[in-house]
C-alpha cells in the first residue's frame, strides 16, 4: 500500500489524536484516551515500518493490526471491570493481579510484546529486507566518502535527503 502520499494526512492525524488523548486524559476519560492511543501508535508504526513510502499490506495485518487490536481488547477491559470493581475490593484476581490491571498486563504488555517481537521477526523482510539494509549501507557510505568528514565527525542522514539521493541513484541505474 502506498503511503507517500498520505504522509502529511498521518502526521495531521497523529498531532490531532496526541492533543484529543491528552484532553480526554485531563477530563479524566482515561479508558478513551487509552483506545484512541493505539491508532495513535499504530501510526507511527505505518510511518516507521514505511520503505519507500509503501508498506505491505501483510505487515500491515500483522503484526500491526493485531497489536492494534489486542491493546483496544485490552484497554476496554481494563475500563470495564475498573468500572464494575470501583470502590470495592475484588474477591478474586486474575494471575494475582487486580482483575482491571490484569487485561493490560496479559494483552497490552506480554500479548503486545509478543506481537510485535513475533511480527518483526517472521515479517522481517517486508520492513527491512537484507537487499534494503545492504543498499541502505552502500548509500551511507557514498554519502560519507563523498564529504569533507572526518572520522571524529559525527554522521548526520536526513532521510529524506537519503532517500531523495537514493531515488537519484536508481533513475541513473535505470538510464544505463
Amino acid at each position: 500500500m502506498d503511503i507517500s502520499k498520505k504522509r502529511t494526512a498521518i502526521w495531521i492525524v497523529i498531532a490531532a489524536l496526541w492533543l484529543i488523548v491528552i484532553t480526554l486524559g485531563t477530563l479524566d476519560h482515561f479508558v478513551i484516551g487509552m483506545v484512541l492511543s493505539v491508532p495513535l501508535i499504530a501510526l507511527h508504526f505505518v510511518l516507521g515500518t514505511a520503505k519507500r513510502g509503501k508498506i505491505s499490506v501483510k505487515f500491515l495485518i500483522y503484526p500491526i493490526l493485531i497489536w492494534s487490536m489486542t491493546n483496544i481488547v485490552a484497554f476496554i477491559l481494563c475500563g470495564y471491570f475498573a468500572d464494575k470493581f470501583k470502590g470495592v475490593l475484588p474477591t478474586f484476581t486474575v494471575l494475582g493481579l487486580d482483575p482491571s490491571f490484569a487485561p493490560v498486563m496479559i494483552l497490552y504488555w506480554i500479548g503486545g510484546m509478543l506481537t510485535l517481537s513475533l511480527g518483526f521477526y517472521v515479517c522481517r523482510d517486508e520492513w527491512l529486507s537484507e537487499k534494503d539494509w545492504a543498499e541502505f549501507c552502500k548509500e551511507a557510505k557514498r554519502i560519507k566518502d563523498n564529504s569533507d568528514m572526518t572520522e571524529d565527525k559525527v554522521i548526520v542522514i536526513d532521510e529524506a535527503e537519503l532517500l531523495k539521493e537514493y531515488e537519484k541513484a536508481q533513475k541513473l541505474k535505470e538510464a544505463k
